[in-house]
């Protein structure tokens, strides 16, 4: 069995992000092409895109606060560990955000495919100038977010993350 974390990005509170459409296409498209089975893990806005297409998935559960990349690794984390998992693929917007996720599930003990690889497949994302989260209109407000986040451990208040 392969693990599979698919997190959100760029949510708007209504209608679905074409962030996340893109991010549950390419799920699904690399997790049919898988031969062995694959568990999905998905952040709530892309879980309710992949059933939309029919795609099995498990819910990150809300949690108070904002929950950033963290918190869907930790979940996903355990439930992989229960099914005895080791290898995990991260579908996550490729510009900065993939870096982090692939370090934050190596962190959690699991082998991932290289980010050169995870870029190839996973393919274009995009940014949503309609977002609610500033960090995904642009690649300069996301570039300005991370450095934030990296030097000073600022995070974005609660109301920017996906109820």
């Amino acid at each position: 069995m392969i693990g599979m974390i698919v997190y959100s990005f760029a949510w708007r509170k209504k209608g679905d992000s074409p962030c996340n459409i893109r991010l549950a296409l390419a799920a699904k498209k690399i997790a049919e092409a898988q031969s062995d089975t694959v568990v999905i893990v998905a952040q709530r806005t892309t879980a309710k895109i992949l059933r939309s297409y029919g795609i099995a998935c498990q819910s990150v559960t809300r949690q108070p606060g904002y929950e950033g990349s963290e918190e869907p690794t930790r979940q996903a984390a355990n439930i992989f560990r229960q099914a005895g998992i080791t290898k995990v693929i991260p579908i996550a917007q490729p510009c900065l955000q993939l870096t982090k996720c692939i370090g934050l599930i190596r962190k959690q003990g699991f082998a991932t495919p290289s980010f050169w690889r995870l870029v190839r497949i996973i393919g274009w994302i995009g940014f949503d100038r309609q977002s609610v989260q500033p960090a995904t209109r642009d690649p300069f407000r996301l570039v300005w977010y991370a450095g934030r986040q990296i030097l000073c451990g600022c995070r974005p208040p609660v109301e920017q993350s996906e109820p």
